[in-house]
């Protein structure tokens, strides 16, 4: 295979190339190559970025970024909710460019929900490390758009998240950019399913998104996170799930104020506003009731469970009762769903729900209900 023409300019550095220090330029690179504090210097140092509407520019990470940084660095498994447009994206790239040069024999899978998505993401990477000088970055054997092959041993690929993204790798590291956004979502529970062996050895993972659907996969990794304590209940720097939870607000953006708020709310409307920006679970899809609403609701813990099935309120002998089933195939896709109300009150009594019951099956549940309830 041909070398690309770009190895042959002076866009990269030529990989096993000699280079001469200056005791100054030794000093710069010790700095870089610190595992704990590197990253940051690296990135105030020597990190230029494309700004959307300022051009290239030196990035200078505002406070709420560093601690963005500090809890990707600190941690194996890192989620971050994060509002539009304050740089999570650019910072993960700085951080991932950094990570491949100064961790050899390293493998960095970044998967975005869109092939654009991943494109852009690695032209960030390859545009910080185009302007890193030499004495700094480390050479390159391969360079295309999208992967990138270091003489030290590590690579950087980007690729659109689907069920067998990173399958057969042995990665080191992956991040996943607005996995909340990857649909269907059984392509993102495949894709999560195939890829926790490989972290289970002591790989890093890197998640970030804009919140989309309360009930989708990043949905749960994130309120796994948030709950802070270990097995026995005591406080913990990680969530139950081993994530270190990390939330961004747009308020933390030093350019964003009140008055920036509220046009934003003008323009984009109030149920946007929230989930783009105050980072809320609101369905943005039309339902039935108001997705404001639908945040505010809260739910019960069950008084008792048979089996599957969630009782909320004791069967009262002499009462009416409403049972209905939503079928569903039961192949893994939809949920079935079975619902007990009391009459004329309409309140809930019990619940049932399944994605992988077959028809049958799902009417044994409902007999099983409408039996107990005749016990009574």
């Amino acid at each position: 295979m041909a070398r690309s023409k770009v190895l042959e300019g002076n866009l990269v550095k030529k990989a096993y190339s000699k280079s001469k220090y200056t005791e100054k330029q030794l000093q710069d690179l010790k700095q870089c190559a610190d595992l704990e504090t590197g990253y940051i210097h690296f990135m105030k140092s020597h990190m230029w970025i494309q700004h959307p509407t300022k051009g290239r520019m030196k990035f200078d990470p505002y406070p709420f970024q560093e601690e963005l940084l500090e809890t990707y660095n600190g941690y194996r498994f890192a989620i971050a909710m994060c509002a539009r447009q304050t740089g999570k994206t650019t910072c993960a790239a700085g951080y991932l460019l950094w990570y491949a040069m100064f961790h050899p024999d390293t493998l960095i899978l970044i998967a975005a929900h869109k092939y654009q998505g991943a494109q852009d993401i690695m032209q960030r990477v390859r545009f910080a490390y185009e302007e890193t000088p030499d004495y700094i970055r480390c050479g390159v054997t391969s360079y295309n758009k999208g992967s990138m092959d270091f003489d030290n041993g590590s690579r950087i690929i980007a690729q659109t998240t689907t069920e067998t993204t990173g399958r057969g790798m042995s990665i080191s590291m992956i991040y996943m950019d607005e996995f909340a956004f990857v649909e269907p979502q059984n392509k993102a529970r495949e894709f999560w399913t195939s890829l926790s062996p490989t972290l289970s050895t002591g790989g890093k993972c890197i998640i970030t998104s804009t919140p989309n659907n309360d009930d989708d996969l990043f949905a749960q990794l994130w309120r796994g996170a948030n709950k802070l304590q270990d097995e026995y209940g005591n406080p913990a720097d990680v969530g139950l799930n081993g994530f270190r939870p990390k939330f961004v607000h747009w308020s933390q953006h030093p350019e964003r104020n009140d008055e920036w708020a509220k046009e934003e709310r003008q323009r984009i409307g109030e149920e946007r506003f929230r989930r783009e920006h105050e980072c809320e679970f609101i369905a943005f899809d039309e339902t039935l009731i108001d997705g404001i609403k639908l945040i505010t609701l809260q739910g019960t813990q069950p008084l008792v469970k048979h089996g599957q099935v969630r009782w909320y309120q004791k069967v009262q002998k002499g009462n009416t009762y409403m049972v209905s089933l939503d079928p569903c195939l039961g192949t893994g896709g939809d949920f079935a769903a079975i619902q007990v109300f009391s009459l004329p009150d309409f309140k809930q009594v019990a619940e049932w729900q399944h994605n992988k019951t077959p028809i049958q099956g799902q009417v044994r549940v409902m007999h099983s209900i409408l039996k107990e309830i005749d016990q009574q």
